[in-house]
């Protein structure tokens, strides 16, 4: 997630350095494609025009011989058998100079002469009167017949169409045909008269049977069906007046291999250039995004609270990253001086609330041994009295040599002896005492005044007149980190409700009125937190059992705290 913003600047220099070179290649190439397509077109176009016009020529040509042999009177007289003439003076003018481009017959219906001998029986009126040429020139006697023949030999030469025309007689019957053979090469030179040898021609009728095929992919006298261009190949069509369709196929190879060069070239300069965009899109996204990087990662190690952190302003980083990387120094920098002052003043109250704390036991205790004196002298326990008083010296002179916040252990514990002393002799040895302490726990440094108040807290408010077998206990030890303290007492316990608020005393607002329990639970999470503390344990009539937790390795032994 924390690379998401890297990741969008990188995807946007990047689109933005490829976006224009791919609009430019497709652009080229698609003009390219279509210039050049059209610059084929427009040759083939061209030449196709070419051919069909020489083609168109050609046929014009050959249509001017026939009609002239058809409306010639001697070839009328001859057809009728009036005049006994050699049909060959008839075709000799037309047929000289034009031996090897062209044929010339003359069939007679009279006797179904045909002048000279065919190359084909196509030509016999009783055989083919309602087939190929003979039909056509029946049915459209003003006009040239076109025919593809594509199966026979004349002269040496292949014939590829057959062109004629009927001669009228006196009365409007047909008399006789006059039929052109035309030859391949004829047509062939008239379509190839171009000056370009990437074109192939075929030329088909209007059934679409091809005549001529200069391509190779066509049988010439078949069929070829629906026509397309070839592969590699522009086709061109065009048709004339006498029904032929001349399809040009202009070759473009040379157009597909620069094409494909072009996209070659355009491919390794495309990686490339994207190769050399990538690299410039991540040294320039991960320009831009260090700064911002660097800026959330030390939010981040705000946020989980290491405040010792400061953003190196660097010279080739914006005028916008300078300033928020100042004001950033400038808000951590800020932090740490309010965090201190929050400190200092946190400090000031808690040592202020230790010491009024602190202030409030000793007053209290003393009030508490000037009663047990009052207590003793009315019932005139002189003795008691002076043993009372030379403990209670003790006692005195102790909170007088021991100013200290801390003790040691051992030494705490004579205080709590010479007071549960007095306490015996206050109540006449109503309750017995056992002390009982690990060795490894009695050099540990306790807060001052921590266990007096509680067992003063047991016997006061613990023990009654009514019975002799009470007993106070007071135990300590360690367990792993933590020193453990037990005040145990066999009295009459505590109420559900004051167990609750003692054990929660730091939420507690001082409802119960006390001073001695509830001192010792407020200055405890005060010098050590929350997870310190004690914890009242009770159940009424039976017993009522304290238990201070501290930690051993905070305030240990003073060998431990000069190490």
């Amino acid at each position: 997630m924390k690379r998401k913003y890297f990741k969008r600047l990188f995807i946007a220099f990047l689109f933005a350095a490829i976006f224009p070179i791919c609009l430019c290649v497709i652009a080229i190439s698609i003009g390219n494609y279509r210039m050049s397509r059209e610059r084929y077109s427009s040759k083939a176009r061209d030449l196709a025009a070419v051919s069909s016009g020489n083609v168109e020529e050609l046929m014009e040509e050959y249509s001017q011989v026939l009609d002239s042999l058809s409306s010639d009177s001697a070839v009328a007289q001859y057809m009728a058998g009036d005049q006994d003439m050699d049909p060959e003076e008839l075709l000799k003018p037309l047929q000289t100079g034009r031996d090897n481009r062209i044929r010339l017959h003359i069939v007679r219906l009279k006797d179904m002469k045909i002048y000279p001998g065919a190359a084909t029986s196509l030509y016999q009126p009783s055989i083919y009167y309602g087939w190929g040429i003979i039909d056509r020139m029946n049915r459209f006697p003003g006009e040239m017949a076109v025919f593809p023949n594509c199966t026979a030999k004349g002269e040496g030469h292949s014939i590829c169409l057959n062109l004629g025309k009927a001669v009228m007689g006196k009365d409007g019957s047909i008399t006789g045909y006059i039929v052109l053979d035309l030859y391949r090469d004829t047509l062939f030179n008239a379509v190839r008269n171009v000056e370009d040898g990437e074109i192939a021609f075929t030329v088909a009728d209007r059934e679409g049977r091809v005549i001529l095929d200069t391509t190779g992919q066509f049988e010439e006298g078949k069929t070829a069906g629906e026509t397309e261009a070839l592969k590699g190949y522009i086709l061109e069509q065009k048709s004339d007046s006498y029904g032929l369709q001349l399809n040009a196929y202009y070759n473009i190879s040379d157009f597909y291999e620069s094409t494909r060069m072009l996209l070659t070239v355009t491919a390794i300069v495309f990686t490339v250039t994207v190769t050399i965009s990538f690299i410039l899109a991540r040294i320039f996204a991960n320009r831009m995004y260090r700064p911002i990087d660097t800026l959330v990662k030390s939010m981040n190690d705000v946020t989980e609270g290491k405040l010792d952190i400061k953003i190196d302003i660097h010279k080739h980083d914006s005028d916008e990253m300078k300033l928020v990387s100042s004001v950033f120094n400038w808000m951590i920098n800020r932090i740490h001086m309010l965090i201190e002052d929050a400190k200092e003043e946190s400090e000031r109250k808690k040592n202020a609330q230790l010491k009024a704390l602190q202030a409030q036991i000793s007053p209290h205790f003393l009030y508490n041994m000037l009663n047990e004196i009052k207590a003793l002298a009315k019932l005139g326990r002189t003795e008691d009295i002076a043993e009372f008083v030379i403990h209670l010296g003790k006692l005195l002179r102790r909170s007088i040599t021991f100013q200290d916040d801390f003790v040691l252990l051992r030494d705490d514990l004579k205080f709590v002896d010479d007071y549960v002393r007095l306490q015996q002799i206050r109540y006449d040895q109503l309750f017995a005492v056992n002390i009982s302490m690990d060795e490894d726990v009695l050099d540990c440094r306790i807060p001052n005044l921590v266990i007096q108040p509680l067992a003063e807290n047991a016997i006061i408010h613990g023990f009654t007149a009514d019975r002799d077998d009470y007993i106070l206990s007071i135990r300590g030890y360690r367990d792993k980190d933590n020193l453990h303290i037990e005040i145990y007492d066999n009295g009459i316990g505590v109420e559900k409700e004051y167990l609750k608020y003692i054990n929660n005393v730091e939420k507690g607002v001082g409802i119960y009125g006390g001073l001695g329990v509830e001192n010792v639970q407020k200055r405890l999470v005060l010098i050590y937190g929350m997870q310190y503390g004690l914890k009242m344990e009770s159940e009424k009539g039976r017993y009522t059992k304290v238990i201070i937790t501290l930690p051993y390795n905070v305030e240990c032994n003073e060998e431990e705290n000069h190490n």
